[in-house]
């Protein structure tokens, strides 16, 4: 590299940045991170029926809701970016949960993989996907 151009990058790299500028650097960062965070998720997530795992309601589909599931500490990064004996303590890893009817089977409307997941007792079956009336 030419001298002048060290120069050149020299100041611009070495130049002080005001606070307001410090802030919003910090903050992209810290969104970028928990946005990697989020796609790794959406990349792990099940189809959201019965039975399937979740970390979050909205991984689950209609009439069915994430239960027993756990948050990580700051979203997993503190896994992401900790020590590697960190992976064993549940603070840092969290616990995945299961999608699971709210009243223990499938109403009208609600998602539904076969007949055993919507409640008899109400005559219905499953048809396309959603609980519906016989």
């Amino acid at each position: 590299m030419e001298p002048r151009n060290f120069d050149r990058l020299s100041r611009l790299v070495g130049t002080q940045t005001d606070r307001r500028g410090m802030l919003k650097a910090a903050a992209a960062g810290t969104f970028a991170l928990l946005g990697i965070g989020a796609l790794q998720r959406q990349a792990g997530a099940a189809s959201g029926f019965n039975g399937d795992t979740c970390d979050f309601n909205s991984d689950c589909r209609d009439g069915l809701s994430c239960q027993n599931a756990r948050r990580p500490l700051l979203g997993g990064l503190a896994l992401q970016f900790g020590p590697p004996s960190a992976a064993n303590f549940p603070l840092f890893t969290g616990r995945s949960g299961t999608c699971r009817y709210n009243g223990g089977c499938g109403n009208e409307g609600d998602s539904c993989q076969n007949n055993d997941d919507c409640c008899n007792g109400k005559d219905l079956f499953c048809g396309n996907n959603h609980c519906r009336k016989r």
